[in-house]
């Protein structure tokens, strides 16, 4: 599973929040601008590259065989979940207050986020004990507005004051994809909560799809050996390397779709009934890397609400039986999106 060193600030926001509860205050118990996605309900346009299936005549990336070797260094596909994946709430978000929310990093936010704007946020809209773990990634939905609020350890002090390491507003009708960073006014208008720039919701597996037998959007991944300083859209930002020690110059760069053989035969297989569904988007639609992660992984929606509602339908492990590391080098291909970007520069010596 993906495993992750958060900054201080995140182990300081979770003492916050534990904090809370010794305050004596009386705080709600449930999100009461909670809202659910219609059924059919599917996050950006029609034309994005999330929705969009990979044509059969796809060029391949001719190192194609090299990358999908290194995809099993992070072991078999695991799907994140209660850790380390995204925690999603459906709100209505004309019904929740409006709140400031203060950027831990000075100057570090994103659209909608900054220090003099305010964003509809519930008093109780973090899940009481949840760990840093499960939060560190936040977005709040809604799905009527098609807007989302996606934050990065978002915490609350004792006081009740919001604050989050990054916050950016999306449009989740329009394509998910920003401008790279280079053409934005500001990068951080190019930036989001992971350091792809990538939407949150974006390649989330869902639990309303997976029970209904589809899923028709490409999905997010992420493994432990992604490029760094350097990505491809729909990314808008790369993955930036603490030092020159720590810089790869190999491996697959924010934004890369790998795909499943689309003529491999998942009926004649072992898998859970939620695993094949999830196969058939990574045939369809393949999966886009979105993040770094210590092993190789998939995401699925994490709210408390989509928790209870995984169990029994799908777990974790569920692809480890046939997405080993041999399997997916054999299995696997990368597809040829153009060249890579150069991301942001550093200060790097």
């Amino acid at each position: 599973m993906l495993r992750q060193k958060l900054p201080a600030a995140v182990l300081f926001g979770a003492a916050l929040l534990a904090g809370c509860a010794q305050t004596g205050q009386i705080l709600p118990t449930a999100l009461t601008v909670a809202a659910e996605p219609a059924a059919e309900w599917r996050p950006f346009s029609a034309d994005s590259p999330w929705n969009t299936k990979i044509p059969e005549d796809a060029r391949i990336d001719p190192n194609s065989d090299v990358l999908v070797a290194d995809l099993g260094v992070g072991g078999a596909l695991y799907v994140n979940m209660p850790d380390w994946s995204v925690m999603v709430e459906y709100f209505d978000s004309t019904q929740a207050p409006l709140r400031s929310v203060r950027p831990l990093y000075a100057g570090h936010y994103g659209p909608g986020f900054a220090p003099n704007e305010r964003v509809p946020l519930p008093f109780d809209a973090l899940p009481e004990g949840a760990t840093p773990a499960q939060s560190n990634y936040f977005t709040l939905v809604d799905p009527v507005r098609n807007l989302a609020w996606d934050t990065r350890q978002l915490g609350k002090t004792p006081e009740g004051d919001w604050f989050a390491g990054f916050g950016a507003v999306v449009d989740l009708s329009g394509t998910g994809v920003s401008k790279p960073w280079m053409q934005a006014e500001r990068s951080d208008l190019s930036a989001g909560a992971r350091p792809s720039g990538v939407p949150l919701i974006a390649g989330l597996i869902r639990v309303d799809e997976v029970k209904a037998g589809r899923i028709d959007h490409a999905l997010a991944f992420a493994y432990p050996i992604a490029q760094t300083g350097k990505f491809l859209p729909p990314a808008s930002t790369a993955l930036s390397a603490a030092d020159a020690e720590s810089a790869r110059h190999i491996g697959l760069p924010m934004g890369a779709r790998i795909q499943l053989d689309p003529d491999y035969d998942l009926d004649n297989t072992l898998l859970s009934p939620a695993a094949k569904v999830i196969a058939k988007a990574l045939q369809e639609y393949g999966a886009i890397l979105v993040d770094e992660a210590g092993a190789t992984v998939l995401y699925a929606e994490s709210g408390p609400e989509q928790l209870a509602e995984w169990n029994g339908v799908l777990a974790p492990g569920d692809l480890q039986t046939l997405f080993t590391p041999e399997f997916m080098a054999l299995h696997f291909r990368v597809i040829d999106t153009g060249k890579p970007l150069p991301g942001q520069p550093t200060l790097i010596k």
